[in-house]
């Protein structure tokens, strides 16, 4: 096949290529690159199937495998090559070695354009998953003294406890409705071992905290380990989860959003702390006798108008509209009135 011949066979083959991935057809373009004749960008093309269709599978590693048997053939191709550093990140990463796929990733970047803004915005998305991995597996939580001390004021200053489950070194607790606060009240302990520095250690203009999430959720609520009618917990877990890795200072009125939403059942995107105001102030913080000075905030969430009022006002701001329009956020209704779409009514 001359080169010529070889060019316009290639635009013939990506076209096929493309149609089929419009349609979703995988395995045929599998099919189809497998038994054609390949040069590195039909390499990269195959690779990149290769890897979609083994986030599908039941058996990814054997689609993996493939995958770096012909990433080896092009390896000089590819020395320079941002795609090909990136998809060998990818596979490095899915078989859980995250500290060479970021290697990798970092490669990739070196060599992306801005041009090319999907593969480079896939390429910095995959760095930040790699760091923020790595960050948590260094996570420890809180030591064993300081975690037993400060379960020991939860109890003291919100009520008895009742272990819900543990993760990634933090617990949950429930603690069951009261005359005074007819709710449950679902408190973190352990994400407040984030910051190693003690309160006094830490710099003085800085503003970091050591900080617990509470969750306060319906009287009636039903604790159920099926994530799809208790979003609310896998809400809660996930946001301590991301907190974990979080380099910005978080406290009072820092907020995040998730863009496709915390559940399908529900609109909220978004979530923001705040004081736990129904409790004394003094119920709020403890200084550990270790020297940590740790707060809890309660977690509110937020609906996708809410959560844009927030980027643009205050967290005091925010508070004040729900106050004003009557919608009580404790504790936590996942059906509660948007504020925001009932100020627009008004």
């Amino acid at each position: 096949m001359t080169e010529q011949e070889f060019t316009t066979y290639k635009t013939e083959l990506l076209a096929k290529v493309e149609k089929l991935y419009k349609n979703d057809e995988l395995f045929k373009i599998i099919d189809l690159l497998e038994n054609s004749e390949l040069d590195f960008e039909l390499c990269m093309e195959l690779v990149r199937t290769y890897i979609n269709a083994a986030n599908r599978t039941s058996d990814p590693f054997s689609l993996f495998e493939k995958s770096e048997i012909l990433l080896d053939k092009f390896s000089l191709e590819g020395k320079i090559s941002a795609k090909y550093h990136f998809l060998r990140g990818y596979i490095l990463f899915k078989k859980g070695l995250i500290s060479d796929s970021l290697i990798r990733f970092e490669e990739a970047l070196k060599h992306a354009s801005v041009m090319d803004g999907q593969l480079f915005s896939n390429i910095t998305i995959m760095i930040d998953n790699a760091k923020r991995l790595l960050d948590k597996a260094e996570f420890k939580g809180l030591d064993e003294k300081d975690s037993k001390e400060l379960l020991s004021f939860v109890e003291n200053n919100f009520g008895k406890v009742n272990h819900l489950c543990e993760f990634s070194h933090v617990s949950l607790y429930q603690i069951a409705p009261t005359k005074e606060h007819d709710y449950n009240l679902i408190v973190s302990v352990g994400l407040s071992g984030k910051n190693t520095e003690s309160s006094s250690e830490l710099k003085q203009d800085s503003k970091q905290e050591n900080i617990e999430l509470c969750l306060a959720l319906p009287k009636d609520y039903r604790f159920n380990k099926d994530s799809k009618s208790a979003f609310e917990i896998y809400m809660l877990i996930e946001i301590i989860s991301y907190l974990i890795t979080e380099k910005n200072p978080v406290g009072f009125g820092y907020y995040l959003e998730k863009e496709n939403g915390f559940s399908k059942r529900t609109a909220f995107t978004g979530a923001m702390l705040a004081s736990l105001g129904e409790y004394p102030k003094e119920s709020q913080s403890v200084i550990l006798s270790s020297g940590r000075n740790v707060n809890f905030y309660e977690l509110l969430p937020l609906r996708p108008m809410e959560l844009n009022f927030r980027k643009t006002h205050s967290a005091h701001e925010l508070l004040e509209l729900f106050k004003e329009h009557l919608i009580k956020l404790t504790p936590f209704i996942s059906t509660r009135d948007d504020v925001c779409q009932r100020l627009n009514k008004e």
